[in-house]
């Protein structure tokens, strides 16, 4: 594909992402699956143009909607007027001609709307929905514009190093024998992060167990978990099952772990990824959202768990570097219906937790409600349940020669753990640690 038409694909999944957006239809990356698979004759360097330059997009979607009213192709000119890797005076012209697949011609009101210069309101500079703004503050008080432009940069490529069969020492020299750069976690003790952007599923490492592709600050969160071989262990809202792995990583095929979530889908890949990662402790299981189908499944295991991992569905601001087209897709409405889930899964979560075990309580969201509210009204709820600081849980690693910060939390509650990306270089993340009174 030549450039215009690369530009005029961008266009077109734009139109569709536009629609999904407002319907609350299918992610991007799914848009964008979808249209190659019937355009074979676009190649690896022509999915990935187009992919990037409908990205760029979507992380200044507020601002380019708002200029443009939506208008997709006049959202695209801007972008590409002020893409940083192209030429500054590109002339669109050469690009809008309506041939070869080229973008139709720009119009009159078109070439009017590129010779205004569009100031920036202070959101649309920092690329966040205003609703959002008093959440956000509320988080970064201190200091709001770095940490926001930090949500709106590149995640790293973080992988976990599967304790369960290897040791961090043991990838590392086969990263190194491959001549692969990488750096070392600086919280997670399994953490390696990788420059760029690997096609990492075709390395023997990753096909062979060896590592799992996470974020740190997940990472992190079930190593404070303080799990053990022989407990017993339950992750309620496990996905796909990345923390279930994790976890079980630090059990050395002792006792048992139970993954249950409601989505059938999410759960598939569990299996395979289980026999890849040599985790035979697993039982993973598709549970509906409510009524007596679930209550039958879980009542077997009412306060019978060393450990309760509980990953709750939430707004995902925390994550707003990897999927941007979040943030434009949360409504008040939708931030309500999560907090109305998380209070009732920490309450059932909580049934699950026996004498003396502990629950912890995830989120990779960044708002007061959804964290600390959330963890406030249960304690006032619950007079058996203890919260538990992360620091008595951390700097024991085997690997503290690497770290050269202390770990300071973000949250107005001194004893859970709040992250960022610009403060520790990880997903934005929210751990609580809540232990049963024996």
């Amino acid at each position: 594909m030549i450039e215009p038409a690369r530009i005029q694909a961008a266009i077109e999944i734009l139109d569709q992402v536009r629609a999904s957006l407002s319907e609350d239809g299918p992610s991007a990356d799914v848009l964008i699956r979808k249209y190659f698979r019937t355009r074979r004759y676009a190649g690896s360097k022509d999915r990935r143009a187009v992919t990037n330059l409908v990205y760029l997009v979507i992380r200044d979607w507020g601002f380019l909607s708002e200029v443009t009213d939506c208008h997709i192709r006049k959202m695209v000119m801007l972008s590409l007027r002020s893409e940083k890797d192209r030429a500054p005076e590109m002339d669109l012209a050469q690009i809008f001609t309506g041939q070869n697949h080229a973008p139709a011609i720009l119009s009159e009101e078109e070439q009017q709307f590129l010779d205004i210069k569009h100031e920036r309101l202070p959101h649309q500079r920092l690329n966040y929905p205003l609703w959002l703004e008093s959440r956000l503050q509320e988080r970064f008080p201190d200091d709001f514009e770095a940490e926001l432009e930090s949500l709106n940069g590149r995640a790293p490529f973080d992988l976990r190093v599967n304790l369960g069969k290897v040791s961090v020492d043991e990838v590392e020299a086969l990263l190194k024998a491959e001549a692969i750069e990488y750096r070392l976690g600086e919280w997670a003790e399994t953490a390696l992060i990788l420059s760029g952007n690997p096609r990492i599923v075709e390395w023997k490492i990753y096909q062979d167990g060896l590592v799992e592709i996470q974020d740190e600050a997940a990472q992190l969160a079930t190593q404070l978990a303080d799990i053990k071989p022989g407990q017993q262990v339950m992750d309620l809202c496990a996905g796909a099952g990345g923390k279930t792995l994790a976890a079980a990583a630090y059990m050395d095929n002792k006792g048992q772990i139970f993954a249950f979530d409601n989505n059938e889908r999410r759960l598939k890949d569990l299996k395979p990824r289980a026999k890849r990662a040599n985790a035979r402790i697993l039982q993973g299981r598709h549970v509906d959202t409510a009524g007596g189908k679930r209550q039958n499944i879980l009542s077997e295991h009412i306060a019978r768990m060393d450990r309760v991992i509980l990953d709750v569905p939430c707004s995902g601001s925390g994550v707003w570097r990897r999927n941007p087209e979040l943030k434009w897709r949360l409504t008040p409405e939708a931030l309500e219906k999560y907090c109305r889930i998380q209070k009732n899964l920490i309450t059932e979560g909580w049934g699950f937790v026996k004498a003396g075990g502990r629950m912890i309580y995830m989120t990779c969201s960044l708002f007061h409600d959804e964290n600390e509210q959330q963890i406030t009204d249960f304690l006032n709820a619950h007079e058996g349940a203890t919260l538990i600081s992360y620091r008595s849980l951390y700097g024991g690693s085997r690997r503290a020669s690497h770290r050269h910060r202390e770990l300071k939390t973000l949250s107005s509650i001194p004893e859970c753990l709040a992250l960022s990306p610009r403060s520790h270089g990880t997903d934005g993340f929210f751990v609580a640690i809540l232990e049963k009174k024996a």
